[in-house]
């Protein structure tokens, strides 16, 4: 049963490139969430094509090889090619792929997942951002998470009339949890620098000394092996659980389980994790980077930290598991956020009429080739 109604069609045929399904991550979440939700079920033809899986560079090499095969093969029989990007590697093979579409006259969306893109960006020499510069200004539509990352890429990198913001978006849960009757700390996502789990890890020891029930839990890849030494170096291993990537009904259970969410990322897009744990109603704390305050009035439906504050972090998780009336009150108000702003039908329609206006400018032929 989809969630877009008969009315938002679009006389349109889509081929969107993206990740692989099967691999993790924000990115195939987000795709997810479109297939799942009635995207393609209101275009006139839809096609997802994942860029393939390879554990090493021959193998990513050879999966994309295969993928772009395919892609010359189809493109001719679609209107808009939707390329769904991020830096350096993902960067690369868009890149390829949007000026093959240009080049055949298809209308290209490229669409920027990626939190470490003004990282990659600015210390990526002047030939990488002058390329940058071209791909995205062959580019007909530019989409990006926030409207803080609009006003970047207008600074930086392509016009502004191009750029529009699509927030991530969630299925919010018919019931929320109930954080106020639970005592675990969740994290979510990949254990690595950018993600920063460390940080949790350090706020943790002043945490676990104080409430004796609690438990900080992980759920992702990534550096494992490496967090678990910190733990143990920290003297909590025994209080921290390291659970790999889980979905479906495990990631669901880690949510039952959670009183509050932490993610004290360095960079960050628009998180689904974040979007995740609010529409559960679970009170999160994350830093003040990408689209995240967008998306939390710190101290009202979540709280702000700062990149590396372990301190503040720790002060802020012992407030929540203290106070199990204000863990209700900001988790409600986190849930009632994203069921209002951030939800997938939104982000959905707001992509249904991004392929409806052009479509306009195929039918009447409005575009400005060169």
């Amino acid at each position: 049963m989809t969630m877009v109604s008969v009315d938002n069609r679009v006389n349109a045929k889509v081929l969107m490139v993206g990740p692989d399904l099967s691999l993790h991550g924000g990115i195939v979440s987000v795709v997810r969430g479109y297939l799942d939700g009635g995207l393609p079920e209101a275009c006139d033809a839809f096609e997802y094509l994942g860029t393939g899986v390879g554990s090493s560079k021959f193998g990513k090499s050879l999966a994309f090889t295969r993928a772009l095969a395919r892609y010359v093969r189809v493109m001719s029989s679609y209107d808009i090619i939707h390329l769904h990007i991020s830096a350096r590697g993902s960067y690369k093979r868009k890149s390829i792929m949007a000026r093959m579409a240009h080049k055949a006259g298809k209308y290209v969306i490229l669409h920027d997942h990626d939190g470490e893109f003004k990282k990659a960006f600015e210390e990526g020499g002047d030939a990488y951002r002058r390329d940058v510069r071209e791909t995205f200004g062959i580019a007909d539509r530019v989409v990006v998470l926030s409207e803080e990352w609009r006003d970047y890429f207008a600074e930086n990198v392509c016009d502004s009339e191009k750029i529009d913001v699509v927030h991530n978006g969630v299925k919010v849960p018919a019931l929320p949890c109930s954080p106020c009757s639970r005592q675990d700390v969740l994290f979510l996502g990949r254990l690595d620098a950018r993600k920063s789990p460390d940080v949790l890890l350090r706020a943790s020891r002043e945490v676990l000394s104080r409430f004796s029930e609690t438990k900080i839990v992980f759920g992702g890849d990534g550096e494992i092996e490496k967090n678990k030494a910190l733990a143990e170096e920290l003297g909590i291993a025994d209080r921290c659980e390291f659970c790999g990537w889980v979905t479906g009904g495990e990631r669901e259970a880690l949510f039952e389980r959670a009183a509050v969410y932490c993610l004290p990322s360095k960079n960050e897009g628009m998180p689904m994790s974040v979007l995740e744990a609010m529409s559960h109603g679970i009170p999160t704390i994350a830093t003040a980077v990408g689209g995240v305050p967008r998306l939390i009035e710190s101290g009202t439906n979540g709280f702000l930290i700062k990149v590396d504050d372990v301190n503040n972090l720790a002060l802020l998780i012992n407030k929540l598991l203290f106070d199990s009336e204000l863990r209700k009150e900001i988790g409600d108000a986190g849930r009632k956020v994203v069921a209002d702003r951030f939800n997938s039908k939104h982000s959905i329609e707001q992509i249904l009429n991004l392929y409806k206006e052009t479509d306009s400018c195929i039918q009447y032929g409005s575009r400005d080739d060169e």
